[in-house]
């Protein structure tokens, strides 16, 4: 078995915010999640799992999602409401920051849905599209974001088919799954993590699950797009991760 894989599921902004908290608090413990030999992201998981793999500082990425994801505040708000944004502009969010990077060299894993079919997919390097366009696909929101034209066909979140897509790290002895939606209140991605942890226990692996406390499902509240929350999130993720540092540190080790 290969040895460590990270799955990182969906959320929206705030599920973005959160576990960028989680990852800083990780950092400073010693726990380099970027180091993983998997990577895998689901929507708001595509986002924090890709920047970890580019080896990007979590005390970076706290900043940047306490400035507002470092997007103007009218992108932003169109972002969390999905009003008026059409698909150039949606991947051209995912673009302008990224340019034309070529994908992580180590393993990233990034999941969607066709639109038409409700099968997943998983992107990776050899899949042959520009990363931009990959993120923008995890992460469309049906119905509330655009869907995105990948090789003749349009894509949506591949939380519509699951909000981890922990089964993707079969055969690795170590998997640390970070789940904003993976608990109680999200009954349909709660289900999907368990069958997922479940198999991947039966296959062998260890498996370790973080997902938001009481506390931060407060924050998190009934709309995960919403803005005015995401430093609230953020600080929540911190203070979860900074609890749960030592066990994370033992299990990653």
């Amino acid at each position: 078995m290969t040895d460590r894989a990270l799955v990182m599921g969906g959320g929206g902004v705030l599920g973005i915010a959160w576990m960028v908290g989680l990852t800083a608090a990780w950092k400073e413990a010693g726990v380099d999640l970027g180091s993983a030999d998997l990577v895998v992201g689901t929507s708001a998981g595509s986002v924090v799992g890709t920047l970890l793999r580019y080896g990007v500082d979590p005390a970076q990425l706290t900043h940047l999602v306490a400035a507002g994801m470092g997007l103007p505040p009218a992108a932003v708000a169109k972002v969390a409401t999905g009003a008026g944004l059409t698909e150039d502009e949606w991947v051209g969010l995912f673009q302008a920051p990224l340019g034309d990077v070529p994908w992580p060299e180590k393993p990233l894993r990034i999941s969607a849905v066709d639109a038409e079919t409700g099968e997943p997919v998983m992107w990776t390097n050899a899949s042959g599209i520009p990363l931009a366009r990959a993120l923008a696909s995890s992460c469309a929101v049906p119905g509330l974001l655009p869907t995105v034209l990948i090789n003749g066909r349009r894509y949506v979140d591949g939380g519509a088919w699951s909000g981890t897509h922990a089964d993707q790290a079969a055969g690795f002895r170590r998997v640390l799954i970070v789940a904003p939606m993976g608990g109680p209140k999200y009954p349909r991605g709660h289900e999907m993590l368990q069958k997922e942890r479940a198999a991947l226990e039966a296959d062998g692996s260890r498996v370790l699950t973080v997902l938001p406390d009481p506390a931060t499902l407060q924050v998190f509240g009934d709309n995960l797009m919403d803005p005015a929350r995401i430093f609230d999130a953020l600080e929540n993720g911190r203070r979860q991760g900074a609890e749960a540092a030592l066990q994370v540190r033992s299990f990653w080790a």
